[in-house]
């Protein structure tokens, strides 16, 4: 699958044409399981960061330890990020979201 292929499949389920961070919020909720409590500006952003860890833990850089009470998982630095420039950033950003996405199957 390619970044356009996944923007079109995500664009034709919800109707809209996704970021980069819609996709990160979309990984943390499916990561979760399920809407958590809380003030819904203050949910995203968690589920965004969430959708980041996730990518990050599956290359590497983070370990999930322990689970939170509340459900949220916990994560640990494993190894540091290289000082990538923004366009390095991006791509390894992308391409971990299509592993992602390609792994999981389906939306």
């Amino acid at each position: 699958m390619t970044w356009e292929d996944l923007l079109k499949k995500v664009e034709k389920k919800f109707g809209l044409p996704p970021s980069e961070e819609a996709l990160l919020f979309l990984i943390g909720l499916n990561e979760l399981g399920t809407w958590p409590a809380g003030e819904e500006r203050q949910v995203k952003a968690d589920l965004i960061r969430l959708g980041t860890a996730v990518l990050l833990c599956r290359a590497g850089y983070l370990e999930r330890v322990g689970t939170e009470a509340e459900g949220w998982p916990i994560y640990q630095r494993k190894a540091l990020l290289p000082p990538w420039p923004a366009a390095e950033q991006r791509r390894f950003l992308r391409e971990a979201i299509l592993h992602y996405f390609a792994e999981i199957g389906e939306l």
